[in-house]
């Protein structure tokens, strides 16, 4: 877990001592007790989710979020934020992701004011730019609404230029150019080009985790 921390620290570089004590020091030991039996129903939302294979176009697997499913009023901060650190901190068991890093894909379709809460999205950006050791090479944010300037403007803020550059604010046709060859074959179905049943995803993703955790 410590050379995590270092190989993770948050900036353009990789074992930066004084970045990775910060993430250290303030990480929260609770999302270590994180497992699939107690975030099943946040993940059975599909809200935000892993699948297998979905990978950039550099080779980082991507994990895949739909923020049309996640109303602030009726699911805390704390489940969704739990949700996201849960998928990450399970992504970089992998060694590729845990020492290159991982990418994130937000498919916007049906997303409204109403998904919307400025300390949601404050503790989400905190969580991708290094509050846990994940290192998050891509960040797109697909078929966004017309109106979702206004939110860029509150976004911006919260990202530090490193990470800013990293975030292509795209239409689903500019997929090709961010994702590896084939990639529809592991997108969820809710996008018009993926091919992969979200629900079959997500029960199998809970079904194998809690085996593999029951077993640990």
């Amino acid at each position: 877990m410590y050379l995590r921390f270092a190989r993770c620290s948050p900036g353009p570089e990789k074992f930066n001592a004084k970045a990775a004590w910060k993430v250290m020091k303030n990480y929260d030991s609770r999302y270590l007790e994180l497992t699939a039996a107690s975030m099943e129903k946040q993940i059975l939302s599909k809200t935000l989710f892993i699948p297998p294979g979905l990978k950039s176009s550099e080779g980082h697997s991507v994990f895949y979020m739909r923020p049309s499913r996640y109303f602030p009023k009726q699911t805390s901060t704390k489940e969704i934020i739990d949700n996201l650190v849960y998928c990450m901190q399970v992504m970089v068991e992998e060694e590729k992701s845990c020492t290159e890093g991982i990418g994130f894909l937000a498919n916007m379709a049906d997303w409204h004011f109403s998904n919307f809460s400025v300390s949601y999205c404050y503790q989400f950006m905190m969580m991708l730019q290094g509050r846990v050791p994940v290192r998050v090479r891509l960040f797109l944010i697909v078929n966004p609404p017309s109106w979702f300037g206004k939110i860029w403007k509150i976004m911006r803020p919260m990202l530090s230029d490193d990470f800013a550059k990293k975030v292509h604010v795209i239409q689903g046709s500019a997929l090709p150019e961010f994702m590896e060859d084939g990639f529809e074959s592991y997108l969820p179905d809710d996008m018009e080009t993926g091919k992969v049943d979200a629900d079959a995803i997500v029960s199998d993703f809970i079904a194998y985790r809690k085996f593999v955790e029951v077993k640990d």
